[in-house]
């Protein structure tokens, strides 16, 4: 059956990636930039305290460098001056007018940094202050930290809402890919039953058939006329489930006899034997259900197991209880399911495999419907997978039936 295709997204994954990175390389010349220009900032900074340091240094030499000219009236020499020695006031009294002044200024015993100046009376030096240099770097490490949190959380958003966005294009072009090849699959299953019912009619109509070919012919014809109607039967009760109008007709059943006869019967239209089953189906366990309704779930899982496994085929159909629910598991030897596929297999239209290169004729929707009439019991339905190429198992579980 020829599959209706759709380019991989492989462009819209190589603009989501380009776009992430631009966005990262982006924020990281942001945060360069940020760095570079805030250590500039403190350079600039420092640069004038220390300026600030030697005007401080020239304050407190002037105030003690007073040179007093007194001309000699009696020298012809008018050059000639007198100077008084210079006069050092208290450490202390210069320190308080040096720090009152200059702020960032500290007096100090010795050098802390190889240019810190030394007073006239090279009592102490003068130092930048250690505490206000710290809370400027601080200040500058704080301001970082926020400019490059800030630009985070910006890519971050917009990264998130990409990915948002490209999940929902990708997610939608499944979607679409789904349902082309649904159309494709149902217009199959369509044509060929519609076309041998054709050719059986040509035949009978045509040809003088005796009475053993005439009962193949019969044969074959109601075959393809079961098959119309559950595929028909199908869509109407997914078209129902959808629209919420799926209805049960529950009766009071023992589930191993029911069961084996659904798995037998199943396996008869099949082809007895292709099933290769084994029931292991546990005694006196009653359930409230649709018989006809969790038949279908029944013949979906086992049709499931025919379609994915090769031959020869090993399917197990166990009936069991834990006091509460009622234990339905269908097993098989097959292809397996990948771990990432679990989660999806009761969605609309979703199957196994590669909707690019999908081999397995179906539409998609037995799970989806299966899902929905086990609900719908009150009951769950689940899948697991040891790995690809190591079969499966459907695990139906609803309510006893009270007692």
């Amino acid at each position: 059956m020829k599959q209706a295709h759709l380019k991989a997204p492989a462009t819209e994954r190589l603009i989501f990636w380009s776009v992430a990175f631009i966005l990262l390389s982006q924020m990281a010349w942001w945060i360069s930039l940020q760095i570079r220009e805030s250590r500039n900032l403190q350079n600039a900074r420092i640069a004038t305290m220390r300026a600030g340091r030697a005007e401080a240094w020239q304050m407190d030499s002037a105030e003690i460098l007073r040179i007093v000219f007194q001309r000699d009236p009696a020298s012809d020499r008018p050059g000639m001056v007198e100077a008084k020695l210079p006069e050092f006031p208290p450490l202390q009294i210069r320190k308080a007018a040096i720090e009152q002044r200059f702020p960032y200024v500290a007096v100090v015993p010795g050098p802390v940094e190889p240019d810190d100046p030394i007073l006239l009376d090279q009592s102490a030096y003068l130092t930048l202050r250690t505490e206000i240099l710290s809370a400027m770097e601080r200040e500058r490490t704080l301001a970082l930290w926020r400019a490059a949190g800030e630009a985070a959380v910006m890519v971050l958003a917009v990264l998130l809402g990409l990915s948002y966005i490209y999940r929902k294009l990708n997610s939608e072009m499944e979607l679409k890919l789904r349902q082309r090849n649904f159309i494709a699959s149902v217009t199959h299953e369509l044509k060929t039953p519609i076309a041998s019912l054709r050719v059986w009619m040509e035949t009978l109509f045509t040809r003088e058939l005796g009475p053993d070919r005439k009962a193949r012919v019969q044969q074959l014809m109601d075959g393809d006329l079961l098959r119309l109607t559950e595929l028909v039967g199908n869509l109407l009760d997914v078209a129902r489930a959808d629209a919420g109008s799926l209805e049960l007709k529950p009766e009071r059943v023992e589930l191993a006899p029911w069961l084996r006869e659904v798995a037998d019967g199943m396996d008869h239209r099949l082809g007895t034997g292709s099933l290769g089953l084994n029931l292991q189906l546990g005694i006196d366990i009653w359930a409230d259900i649709d018989p006809r309704a969790m038949a279908q779930v029944v013949e979906n899982l086992l049709s499931n197991a025919h379609k994915y496994a090769p031959e020869p085929r090993k399917t197990t159909v166990t009936l069991d209880s834990d006091g509460e629910m009622a234990i339905i598991s269908v097993s098989d030897r097959g292809n397996g399911i990948s771990p990432r596929e679990l989660p999806r297999l009761f969605q609309r239209f979703y199957r196994v495999g590669d909707e690019m290169t999908r081999q397995v004729a179906g539409t998609g929707l037995g799970l989806f419907l299966s899902w929905e009439i086990v609900t719908l019991h009150k009951g769950t339905i689940k899948a697991s997978s040891p790995g690809l190429g190591q079969g499966a198992t459907f695990t139906v579980r609803i309510p006893l039936a009270s007692r």
